[in-house]
């Protein structure tokens, strides 16, 4: 769920050590790495795309880039985000207009091109989604099976508009961009499944157009005239957010200029999809969950409301133990907690819905979805340092470690379970140009859009050169802080051989040290799993010869290598 990956981390082939005196060190840096605590080390990477640049950046817990890629589309920028996967490709969204075909729309988080990247920075996949009818923005997502899925703002013409009952005397659109949701096969360039908003309609406005009736009465369908807080924009949503739940097979999008977050059901056919029947809940492509905002629907005041433009709304489930407190609760970054605060103030936020699986439906509570109000709140001790007005992210782990990122600030910091800041990085990049240790930096200089920790047995770093290359910022303070990383394989004999390789399908694999039932699991190029079997002894002979040519990947559970095979 949220373009994310495996919950069973493999074991890696370093470990770190971090030395640095005194315990929490506060330093006269003003950019890069501020804070870390010495005594409970972090061990992870950090994965970031700052705006007006073109690179995405892996860095270790000092701040050292270990490794990046570098656009080769010179004037891309994100458009906004890069997800590291399990089988160490880079998935990421950017702009790039020589690559549109005519005009398209420009709004906020807009971008356009979706792209698969090698670990070794070769584009291995790119798929455009930018004319003057759709384009994606934002966010997107890796699902399981390998398919991806793209947020794209949905053109809706003015004769459209009035047909389904859009208040034209009160508001001064004559189009409407909405949103809709493609899932895309990279394997075939083909789009596998569709999700559109402006199929879920429900307006009291004018009772002789589609979709009339009481939007009290229906909190599944969307108020096509809720209009508070697009301020008069085309942009009539604003999704800033996606995430999958495997588990019950639904996505979550954050709408931001409805304040709220909305669940809807992938089961269903892209037809059942358009209408409110199919799929396992049999309410079609109507929302099964929404929350922040009952007065988007009528059944509350704005008083009531709880989310206000929030970003990065997402399952916590990746890196995370199903007996962890917050398994399966919503995560959200809430950019201003409410509007009403002058100085402005950002959290943090936990959010868990009540869901019956007996009914296969979410909880309600006097006309409203549970639950009625947050579990959680993180805030960094210093809360001017989370507020951000846009954009911004959270990471909920399994220790009970939270990482914020407020994007307009570049400020990226780590909280323990006691809510205690141990760690905190300030991009050292202004309008995409490195900038120089002990310079300050103004709000929006380093617009960073989010932040992704991942954690050090994470299996896209298996076999992977990740020594630190040097600092993102100019004249850099190498003796804050220092990593030692230590290669135990290098010291050792591979434990899992392939041979012949390549070969037409017939190969023997060989596995040193194997344990009887240890699992045996092949991945094609997408990272999905084609196979897998226990091991009855060290020795197997595997027959491919049935599967199609092309590159495999092998890992046997309990080993840190991964072994790449080729079918001819």
């Amino acid at each position: 769920m949220r373009k994310r990956f495996s919950k069973n981390a493999l074991c890696i082939f370093f470990w770190f050590l971090m030395v640095v005196m005194p315990s929490v060190s506060f330093t006269q840096n003003t950019v890069g790495l501020l804070t870390y605590n010495s005594e409970s080390p972090i061990e992870d990477y950090l994965l970031i795309y700052p705006e007006q640049q073109s690179t995405v950046y892996l860095l270790d817990a000092c701040g050292q880039i270990v490794h990046s890629w570098e656009d080769g589309d010179f004037g891309a920028r994100p458009g906004a985000v890069a997800y590291l996967l399990p089988d160490g490709r880079l998935l990421r969204a950017k702009r790039y207009a020589p690559l549109f075909e005519g005009p398209t729309f420009g709004s906020g988080g807009a971008g356009g091109v979706v792209e698969l990247v090698s670990w070794d920075n070769e584009v291995l996949w790119t798929y455009v989604v930018a004319d003057s009818h759709e384009r994606q923005h934002h966010d997107v997502h890796y699902l399981p099976n390998g398919h991806i899925l793209i947020l794209a703002y949905d053109f809706i013409e003015s004769e459209e508009i009035i047909a389904n009952g859009f208040d034209t005397l009160s508001y001064p659109q004559q189009s409407i961009w909405s949103e809709k949701i493609i899932e895309v096969d990279p394997l075939t360039d083909s789009i596998h499944w569709e999700w559109r908003a402006w199929d879920h309609l429900v307006q009291d406005f004018d009772d002789a157009a589609e979709n009339f009736g009481e939007i009290s009465a229906h909190p599944e369908r969307i108020n096509l005239n809720y209009q508070e807080f697009s301020e008069g924009r085309d942009d009539w949503v604003h999704a800033n957010a996606i995430d999958y739940n495997e588990e019950l097979d639904q996505i979550m999008i954050s709408a931001r200029n409805f304040n709220e977050i909305w669940i809807i059901d992938h089961s269903t056919t892209t037809s059942e999809a358009a209408t409110t029947s199919g799929g396992n809940s049999n309410r079609g492509g109507d929302l099964l969950w929404r929350w922040g905002s009952p007065h988007a629907y009528q059944q509350g005041t704005l008083e009531e409301e709880k989310l206000f433009s929030q970003h990065d709304a997402q399952w916590i489930d990746d890196f995370v133990a199903e007996n962890y407190e917050h398994y399966g609760a919503i995560a959200v970054f809430n950019n201003f907690v409410n509007f009403s605060v002058e100085d402005g103030l950002s959290r943090g936020q936990i959010i868990t819905p009540v869901w019956e699986e007996s009914t296969q439906s979410y909880s309600q509570g006097s006309g409203s979805f549970l639950p009625e109000a947050f579990s959680a709140a993180f805030v960094h001790p210093d809360t001017a340092k989370t507020f951000s007005t846009n954009a911004s992210s959270i990471q909920v782990l399994g220790d009970g470690h939270v990482v914020i990122c407020a994007a307009r600030q570049g400020r990226i910091f780590e909280l323990d379970e006691e809510g205690e800041l141990v760690w905190e990085y300030l991009t050292p990049l202004r309008f995409g140009q490195n900038f120089p240790q002990g310079g300050d930096l103004n709000v929006g200089d380093n617009f960073t859009f989010q932040a992704e920790r991942y954690p050090a047995d994470y299996e896209a770093f298996v076999g992977k050169d990740l020594s630190p290359q040097g600092y993102l910022e100019l004249d850099p303070n190498e003796e804050f802080c220092s990593v030692v990383a230590v290669d135990e394989l290098n010291e050792k004999q591979s434990s899992v051989t392939v041979f012949p390789n390549p070969s037409t399908g017939q190969f023997s694999v060989n596995v040193n040290t194997a344990t009887i039932g240890e699992t045996l699991t092949i991945r094609d190029m997408r990272g999905v799993v084609v196979l897998q079997q226990s091991l009855l002894s060290n020795s197997v002979m595997l027959d491919m010869s049935n599967y199609s040519a092309g590159i495999y990947f092998l890992q046997v559970s309990g080993k840190a290598e991964v072994q790449k095979f080729i079918i001819k």
